[in-house]
């Protein structure tokens, strides 16, 4: 049984790694933050900061607490997620290295936009 999960264990982390992203990429969140969290215009880098930072951030905006002007348009995203969709999405955004180009996000998570 060891065997087995030890054989298994690299295909169930992968897969644990990208449910952040699809929880990013299929609520939207790249619309304002870039496909790669690298932030667009005056929307923030999200790419790379700690997980712990980004978990706050989220649970004080689900709780309508803002400190940005982007504040109003931030809640109503954050409400949307339950408490593992925030952890999981913060998780994935902190382990992005915007410096590595990576590849190229899947059509399928763009809604047909493309990357």
């Amino acid at each position: 049984m060891v065997r087995l999960l030890l054989l298994f264990m690299p295909f169930i982390l992968l897969a644990n790694e990208n449910i952040g992203e699809k929880i990013y990429m299929t609520k939207g969140c790249y619309g304002c933050h870039g496909t790669k969290g690298e932030g667009i215009g005056t929307y923030p880098k999200l790419a790379g900061k700690p997980v712990t930072l980004l978990i706050e951030k989220l649970n004080k905006l689900k709780k309508g607490i803002g400190q940005t002007s982007k504040r109003d348009l931030m809640i109503p995203f954050a409400k949307a997620l339950s408490k593992k969709e925030i952890e999981e999405v913060s998780k994935y955004l902190s382990l992005i290295n915007i410096n590595d180009k990576g590849e190229d996000i899947a059509d399928e998570y763009l809604g047909g936009f493309g990357s």
